[in-house]
């Protein structure tokens, strides 16, 4: 009995030591699930945190640091397993043996990743050198983020031939670090130059800094033709005409920039809503704005408002006008005044870019060529001026643009 009883006792206090035993585990597992949970949380935010820092506006006169020494691959581990590219176009492209690029300053974090200004010399020893663009995949990419890289550099090949848009020189997709090289411009981006010339005004004496009427012409006939060249050959939209998306160069060339939007439409066929509403308000076609997807008509709206940054040398549109007031003010039908230094013929050109129904709007090949033809009466004697110098953060509060 005395034995039993011990029996029974040790069977007890067993029980319970195993009890405490699972009770501490019922305790133990949560916790550690829950501190488990929170390190993925934790990881997931940083990772987007990180994602939105890379998709920061990029500006050509934000040259924020100046890198010395030449350029090396970087071998970071994070490379590992990128896609393989298999377009035989494409691998022609190659950056060649023999370049050495040299001299980077970094401008800016772009969609992808770092896009810095470089020089080339195309052969040791030599002295022929060239100024070039570089956009580079940042080291945390994901294998979308590489296809869709990509992507951009076949779009680049395939689509981008025309005198202006902006040229691709080469590319590296074959290793690490992706890279495509771009046609250096200078002076660069128009928007820039405008807000310099407006702080020069009529004391500048050299060609490509005098902005005359004759001058607004030239230029954006050249931008009307690479957009025609994208809607007309390619059923393509650019999304976003303006100012900073436009590069000029010191013989007087223009070229469009920031392609993203075209590209992406390129390979699927359409623009994500969500991607077009990127776009700033106020280089939005009223069409846009109320829900429609983006078009050849509503990159000509934008046009419009691309001409009258330059003929205001780069002043915000609807200056008088918060964000939020521009749709209730266009469903109005109350359009920009004309500008104190605008021609009633450059004039007339806006508001027809502005027509209500986009269908009455005109086509870019009737843009470029009327454009053309006013260039050779236009003004090219009277330099434009502005006395206001231009407040970068009232210029983002006003416009919606970061620079």
């Amino acid at each position: 009995m005395d034995q039993l009883q011990r029996s029974s006792n040790s069977s007890s206090g067993e029980f319970q030591r195993n009890e405490g035993g699972w009770q501490n585990t019922v305790i133990i597992i949560p916790s550690l699930l829950s501190g488990s949970t929170l390190i993925v949380v934790i990881i997931l935010l940083w990772k987007s945190l990180r994602r939105k820092s890379k998709k920061k506006v990029c500006d050509d006169h934000n040259a924020a640091a100046d890198l010395d020494g030449e350029w090396a691959v970087n071998n970071a581990a994070t490379y590992e397993n990128y896609p393989e590219v298999n377009d035989p176009a494409l691998m022609k492209w190659k950056v060649p043996d023999g370049w050495q690029i040299t001299s980077r300053v970094f401008l800016c974090n772009g969609q992808y990743g770092p896009i810095s200004r470089a020089t080339v010399t195309q052969e040791a020893g030599s002295d022929a050198k060239q100024e070039v663009v570089l956009k580079e995949l940042s080291e945390d990419f994901s294998p979308g983020e590489a296809q869709d890289f990509i992507d951009l550099a076949k779009f680049h090949v395939h689509v981008c031939n025309h005198d202006n848009l902006v040229k691709m020189l080469c590319c590296q997709i074959e290793a690490r670090p992706f890279l495509i090289v771009l046609r250096g411009m200078d002076p660069g981006n128009l928007l820039s130059f405008l807000w310099q010339s407006r702080q020069s005004g009529s004391r500048i004496s050299e060609p490509l800094h005098k902005i005359t009427e004759k001058w607004i012409f030239h230029v954006a006939s050249q931008v009307a033709s690479g957009l025609e060249y994208l809607s007309g050959t390619h059923n393509l939209v650019h999304g976003f005409v303006a100012a900073c998306n436009v590069l000029i160069h010191k013989d007087m060339t223009a070229q469009l920039c920031a392609l993203g939007l075209a590209a992406i439409m390129h390979r699927t066929g359409s623009i994500p809503a969500r991607r077009a509403a990127q776009v700033p308000v106020k280089w939005q076609s009223l069409e846009r704005l109320t829900g429609a997807a983006p078009s050849e008509k509503s990159d000509v709206w934008s046009f419009g408002i691309l001409l009258y940054e330059m003929v205001t040398l780069g002043s915000p549109p609807y200056p008088n006008l918060s964000i939020p007031q521009v749709l209730p003010s266009l469903q109005k039908m109350c359009w920009m005044e004309r500008p104190a230094q605008c021609t009633d013929s450059l004039y007339e050109v806006m508001s027809s870019c502005w027509t209500w129904e986009a269908a009455l709007r005109p086509s870019f090949m009737d843009l470029t060529k009327q454009l053309q033809n006013m260039e050779g009466r236009a003004d090219a004697q009277t330099p434009l001026s502005a006395t206001d110098p231009i407040n970068q953060s009232d210029y983002t509060r006003l416009s919606g643009v970061s620079l």
